[in-house]
């Protein structure tokens, strides 16, 4: 059995080309809450796979705190720009990054 459940989900480079194509789509500058409710919208079916991997215990929690900390990896694309207040899927205000395309 896996003891660390951020691996429950496979972040492969297919799943990445997945998530480049929707940075891609994004404006210039855009937020970790906005990338994540794009990846959602642009690929229902991945994202529902990516919930149910952690349907245990906080689901949305989880899986948007690995795509948002993901972001990270794609320094060839976009730079962190900041935090900013924005509201996440659930219409709850909290603080996430702002990102700035290269």
């Amino acid at each position: 059995t896996e003891t660390n459940m951020a691996l429950k989900f496979k972040f492969d480079a297919w799943f990445d080309e997945q998530l480049v194509e929707v940075i891609k789509q994004l404006p210039d500058k855009f937020t970790s809450h906005e990338f994540i409710l794009a990846f959602a919208q642009k690929h229902q079916a991945l994202y529902i796979d990516l919930l149910y991997s952690y349907r245990e215990k906080d689901p949305f929690e989880i899986a948007h705190g690995r795509l948002a900390k993901h972001l990270n990896d794609f320094s060839e694309l976009i730079v962190y720009d900041g935090e900013v207040l924005s509201s996440d899927i659930f219409r709850r205000s909290n603080k996430c990054a702002s990102w700035r395309k290269k």
